[in-house]
């Protein structure tokens, strides 16, 4: 009979253990966080300007460090690097704390049905948009494990954007809000068309001022502050895939084989690259050191000279790159929907490297201390780092 009652207050300890266990590992608490530093990738294409360039070596050949299994897909955007942890969110709506160095999970928190653009992270907390749920916008406590407060509005497709005091979204009603990022009140809202979805993120001009595009076309320039229009530009063409920008030029992808570049003070266009084909989508662009690298659906990578609009190189394959390229010191790594990495040399355009993953790639990269990370299709997150032997010859 003891050793009934010794089996019995045995398991119910190991069941009490196994629950506290597994409701540690759910939580989304970073007590070992830290401060955030410059080289970690805290929003969509790492900075508000979303240049998707990470100043680091990272050649190749490259090995996989770990493999960790999300259970879900993933929106367009980077994730995030923050300190020791990669945070990546799902469709499933989940975001998930993964151990930098070891790829063990560290913990997860649920926001809504689906996240589809990149959270925003400022110290530490976590700006996470809802693509379809209750909220539209969470403010998420890393450190405490809280949410500090929610709000109501239409689904939100891009990565918020921090600017000083203000944190911009734009909803897929085309409505862009400018929020008090303590409290999540609302400071300003600016209809932009109707009948018009925001499917791209909001790109940071310079201090003070904004870039938003809609999927029909129409671009305009914002005061963070307040929400006061300084311009607009009609593509003719949608925008569905984030821009980006260098300060003087705002980088614009379309759905309709069309790439065009407009004065980020003005407005104005400086140039454009249209493809006969006019079924080709360009996907986000990576900006470094006056050049534009951005991939499309005809599986070619290009590079252009960021004033002119010239042509410097191509790399093609044959399948379509979705995503936006990351660009490093020597290297752009740009991954397919055909299941494979490239790493391609960053002044000529010859291709350097390849592996095969196990999904397609149809979200953007991010790297930090000379490691990659790669999401794919239909639910994995890669580690990447040089091969040991490359290690040792540099």
């Amino acid at each position: 009979m003891s050793k009934m009652r010794f089996t019995v207050a045995s398991l119910a300890t190991i069941c009490l253990l196994t629950v506290l266990l597994l409701s540690g590992c759910r939580a989304l608490r970073l007590t070992e966080l830290g401060r955030v530093d410059a080289a970690d990738w805290t929003t969509e294409g790492a900075v508000p300007q979303r240049t998707h360039a990470a100043d680091l070596a990272l050649p190749p050949p490259l090995e996989e460090v770990w493999i960790y299994d999300a259970g879900a897909g993933f929106g367009p955007g980077s994730p995030l690097i923050l300190g020791g942890y990669v945070l990546a969110a799902t469709r499933k709506g989940e975001v998930h704390a993964i151990d930098f160095v070891t790829g063990k999970k560290r913990g997860m928190e649920r926001f809504g049905d689906t996240v589809e653009g990149t959270p925003t992270a400022d110290g530490s907390t976590l700006y996470v948009p809802g693509g379809w749920g209750r909220r539209a916008l969470y403010a998420y406590d890393l450190q405490r494990g809280a949410r500090r407060w929610a709000v109501k509005d239409a689904p939100i497709d891009g990565s918020p954007l921090l600017m000083g005091q203000t944190l911009v979204a734009v909803d897929m009603e085309g409505v862009v809000r400018g929020y008090d990022p303590a409290d999540g009140s609302v400071r300003w809202s600016l209809p932009l068309e109707d009948a018009a979805a925001v499917h791209a993120a909001p790109v940071a001009l310079n201090l003070d001022d904004f870039a938003v595009a809609n999927d029909r076309g129409h671009v305009a320039s914002l005061a963070a502050a307040g929400g006061q229009v300084h311009w607009t530009h009609d593509l003719g063409a949608p925008v569905y895939a984030t821009p980006a920008t260098d300060a003087r030029r705002l980088f614009l992808p379309t759905t309709r084989g069309l790439f065009v570049a407009l004065d980020a003070a003005t407005g104005q266009e400086r140039w454009r690259y249209a493809l006969a084909d006019t079924t080709v989508r360009f996907a986000s662009p990576a900006v470094a050191d006056g050049l534009v690298f951005f991939g499309g659906t005809d599986g070619i990578l290009r590079a252009l000279d960021a004033a002119t609009g010239e042509t410097r190189w191509q790399f093609g394959v044959d399948e379509a790159f979705a995503a936006a390229p990351l660009v490093t010191r020597d290297l752009v790594y740009i991954g397919s929907l055909g299941r494979m990495l490239y790493a391609v040399d960053r002044r000529t355009g010859e291709q350097r490297w390849e592996t095969e993953l196990r999904g397609r790639v149809k979200s953007a990269l991010a790297a930090k201390d000379g490691h990659l990370v790669v999401l794919t299709e239909p639910r994995y997150v890669y580690l990447f780092r040089p091969a040991a032997t490359e290690v040792a010859t540099n």
